[in-house]
């Protein structure tokens, strides 16, 4: 299976999006439209289905799907100049419906040359929204196409029959003032000119500006690299397709190359620059243990890299298929969206007929003048806008989020975050930072080399604090070693891990003094099925940011709570340094008692979130409103989290915080100006008070306020309001 991420030309609204998934899901796909960068996204099995074919099928609902960087025939070499051509003859034209008797605007106003102007604008300019118009109905998508498809379509026969009707009467359509004649019917073919022609114009300046926003985005800045140096267990290598990676495979990465995958360091020690992700310029140091993250590139090495994931599944691959985010989980604000763009067009058709009955029957207007207004009615109306009131919004947020180190796994997260009432953390890699100082030791130091052994197994912080301490120790050749969540790990007859693996086994009077004398200290226990063998005292690091972070989330009225695994003493004095009040303080917690406590604390603040980086946070970030999986957060807590930290600063939680509320309300915005145009033009339509010509305008005018809104979320900038804290 193949994921493929396609530009698809032509997509201009909600109703576009859902005629190309509908396409494709003919070959049985389900595929994501992307409308903020007119790209699809679906996953395929390339030796049943090819490109070509699905390209065909795109194709045949009215739209192109790039499966190739060939340059194929740009139809805006045409439709650009005939469109300017229309629109400025039409504007010249309209000049001399206003009384200015001149020969040089009478040339472009006299309805022989609306005439030309406007088949002209329909046999070039409305022939890709016909087709799109009757593509549509076979997949029962009536959409923006048909509403201007039929209102330039009914202009035009309209006008034609009235030319007809005047040269009848003997009317020269030539004549200087044949407007001025007894008996002369005014043709409305300048809004079959101004509807296809600022409507094409406004369309490809909508796509400008998508494309000019999308310059400065960086995530597909760098491309991993299509083959990788594997490794075999015997020491020979072979280079192969990077999709052919497995899991538990080791490759080799030498400096200046891609990462191909997600994996973490088993030999070496080298910089990554996660720009491509992250936006980080800052390059990471990485180590033996530290996880590193495919579409990085390694600075200098080289490095070996066991594989986590495959190339299908990395965190750059669920980036770059942008669906990632917004395919799941869609949010109220987004069904809504959804409905109401599903439902609008239909009810602008219904409308426009009533229109057309209220003109004719309760106004007494006569036919001409009815079909005018009803056709204005879907000119105006802009069924474009509900479509694209969200999804441009969140992808938006979604892109600055990401830049700023947070990815959403979640298509609600925006409307969820904003209920936060309360921030629990775990604390070991979460609010510390992971890294660990071995400060004593007590009892059978002759076996520091299983301690060794049995950490090699293990990317806690604990453990890879330990392994850097001992890595100057001897190892022991070991069995297989398990890891108990929430407790440590074991191998045989040997335990490694906090207080509760030593629990109804012997401890001798010198070891129960050293650990009365470090309760202030993280203690890490070896013992066999019988005694306590070894203790460890270890002290975490806090940062200063981690510090900040919480402060702030208390300035903002959320409360902030902390579980860890430790001992009561030592997790005080970590609180302590945090400001965290001891009432909220959660120790000795195992993973089962986590999602316990979760419930609890639920019933008394409300709405929480969860922030947590390992295999004993699985049942809290499952259990929580809202979770997040820290920075060096594996697998497993990946997976279970909706969101994921892409930076080691726990600020970057603010960031979300921040980034979520200016999507929110950016989405409110988009909402209100649909409706308020809605409500406000179509009444105006009906009434007569909206030219035709003028009705275009409007629609393509409410369509580009509405995009350009949209991608503002996109330069929002949260840190500037951290700056403004300090």
């Amino acid at each position: 299976m193949k994921k493929a991420n396609l530009e698809v030309k032509g997509m201009y609204c909600a109703h576009c999006s859902k005629a190309v998934e509908n396409a494709l899901g003919q070959a049985g796909l389900l595929s994501h439209v992307d409308l903020t960068h007119n790209r699809v996204e679906f996953t395929y099995d390339e030796e049943k289905i090819s490109l070509e074919y699905l390209r065909r099928l795109v194709k045949r609902a009215g739209y192109e799907l790039v499966i190739d960087d060939k340059k194929t025939f740009d139809k805006n070499f045409i439709l650009v100049p005939v469109a300017i051509l229309v629109l400025l003859c039409s504007l010249l034209g309209i000049v001399y419906h206003f009384g200015i008797d001149n020969p040089f605007f009478f040339f472009f106003g006299n309805d022989v040359t609306f005439l030309t102007l406007a088949t002209l604008a329909l046999l070039v300019l409305g022939i890709p929204f016909f087709i799109r118009a009757v593509k549509g109905l076979r997949y029962k998508n009536i959409g923006m196409d048909f509403l201007i498809s039929l209102s330039s379509l009914a202009s035009y026969v309209l006008s034609l029959y009235l030319f007809i009707t005047n040269i009848q009467r003997g009317i020269d359509p030539l004549s200087m003032h044949a407007h001025h004649m007894e008996g002369y019917r005014m043709t409305y073919f300048d809004g079959t000119c101004m509807i296809l022609s600022i409507i094409t114009l406004g369309h490809l300046l909508t796509d400008r500006i998508k494309i000019k926003a999308d310059k400065n985005y960086q995530k597909a800045a760098i491309e991993p690299p299509k083959n990788s140096t594997l490794i075999y267990p015997d020491g020979s290598t072979e280079v192969l397709d990077s999709d052919n990676l497995d899991v538990k495979d080791h490759i080799k990465v030498l400096a200046g190359e891609i990462l191909p995958c997600d994996g973490h360091v088993i030999s070496g020690t080298g910089h990554v620059d996660e720009s491509s992700l992250t936006g980080e310029s800052r390059p990471r140091l990485v180590a033996v243990g530290d996880k590193v993250l495919g579409g990085t590139a390694l600075q200098d090495g080289p490095l070996i890299v066991e594989v986590d994931k495959i190339a299908l599944d990395s965190l750059y691959s669920s980036i770059q298929n942008e669906s990632y985010a917004l395919d799941q989980k869609k949010g109220k604000l987004s069904k809504l969206s959804d409905t109401i763009a599903a439902y609008f067009t239909p009810a602008i058709l219904l409308l426009s007929l009533l229109s057309f009955l209220l003109c004719f029957f309760a106004m007494k207007l006569d036919a001409e003048e009815s079909i005018v207004r009803a056709c204005s009615v879907l000119s105006v109306s802009c069924p474009c806008a509900f479509g694209l009131a969200v999804p441009i919004s969140a992808m938006s947020g979604y892109d600055c989020a990401l830049r700023h180190g947070v990815l959403f796994k979640s298509g609600d997260t925006f409307e969820k975050i904003r209920k936060i009432r309360c921030a629990v953390f775990d604390k070991t890699g979460t609010l510390s930072t992971g890294r660990m100082e071995v400060v004593g030791m007590a009892g059978r130091k002759n076996l520091l080399p299983l301690v060794k052994a049995m950490e090699k197994n293990s990317l806690h912080p604990i453990a890879l604090s330990l392994l850097s301490y001992l890595k100057d120790a001897e190892e022991e050749t070991i069995q297989e070693v398990k890891e108990i969540p929430g407790e440590g790990l074991s191998t045989g007859s040997y335990f490694l891990g906090n207080r509760k693996t030593i629990q109804g086994k012997r401890i001798s009077q010198e070891l129960s003094l050293f650990e009365e004398e470090n309760k202030d200290s993280s203690l890490l226990y070896l013992s066999d099925r019988e005694e306590v063998l070894l203790i460890l005292a270890l002290v975490d690091e806090l940062s200063q940011d981690s510090v900040d972070t919480i402060k702030e989330l208390k300035r903002r009225g959320i409360a902030v709570y902390m579980i860890t695994g430790d001992r009561r003493e030592y997790a005080l004095r970590i609180a302590k340094r945090l400001s965290i009040e001891e009432e909220n303080v959660l120790s000795e917690a195992t993973p089962q008692s986590k999602a316990e406590m979760l419930r609890k604390i639920r019933e008394k603040e409300g709405f929480l979130c969860y922030v947590g980086d390992g295999i004993n946070d699985t049942l809290a970030l499952k259990e929580a409103d809202l979770s997040f999986a820290s920075y060096k957060a594996n697998a497993i807590a990946c997976s279970s989290a909706d969101a994921l930290l892409l930076k080691r600063e726990l600020s970057v939680l603010l960031f979300a915080l921040d980034i979520s509320k200016k999507t929110y309300v950016n989405i409110i915005e988009n909402f209100l100006w649909a409706i308020l145009y809605n409500v406000a033009m179509i009444p105006l339509a009906i009434l007569g008070l909206l030219p035709m010509y003028l009705c275009a305008a409007l629609m393509i005018f409410s369509n580009l306020t509405l995009t350009i809104n949209s991608l503002r979320v996109r330069a929002y900038k949260p840190e500037k309001r951290k700056e403004k804290r300090r």
